[in-house]
């Protein structure tokens, strides 16, 4: 006799897998995002650094020529670090989808888990109340017996 928890227990697996796999998704997103984070950082880094050259060379005297160079190259990380930011922003809304996704698959999971909990506690009830009527039942007939 196949029992509900029986039945139910191959729905439970598929949801912890699924759970598992979101979880694992959010890990790569969230290790994604991290090196978006260094990335942006690097380059505010570099664009700090070259701005310090920039002032240097200007102190000992720059010509027009080398100062629009130095602009030019300060405007293009300028776009590298927009970029930058616009990325990150995408991969952060990607983490949080993928972690209210997990959220979901976690809960799903955890729902059938006690739902099969309680399968299996009312289907351990039922059997230990037929027991006791088949002990009952025994003793009945043996002290019917003598």
């Amino acid at each position: 006799m196949s029992t509900r928890s029986t039945r139910m227990e191959p729905v439970r697996r598929v949801a912890d897998q699924r759970a598992q796999e979101a979880a694992k998704r959010l890990a790569e997103r969230q290790e994604a995002l991290e090196q978006e984070r260094e990335r942006l950082e690097q380059l505010g880094a570099f664009r700090r650094e070259y701005e310090q050259k920039l002032a240097f060379a200007g102190q000992n005297g720059i010509d027009a020529y080398r100062l629009r160079d130095y602009n030019a190259f300060l405007g293009r990380i300028d776009q590298a670090i927009a970029q930058q930011r616009e990325q990150l922003h995408r991969i952060e809304a990607e983490a949080e989808k993928l972690r209210e996704h997990w959220l979901a698959e976690w809960g799903n999971a955890r729902a059938l888990e006690q739902l099969v909990e309680r399968y299996r506690a009312h289907e351990r009830r039922d059997a230990e109340a037929r027991e006791q009527r088949q002990n009952d039942e025994l003793a009945r007939q043996r002290r019917g017996r003598t």
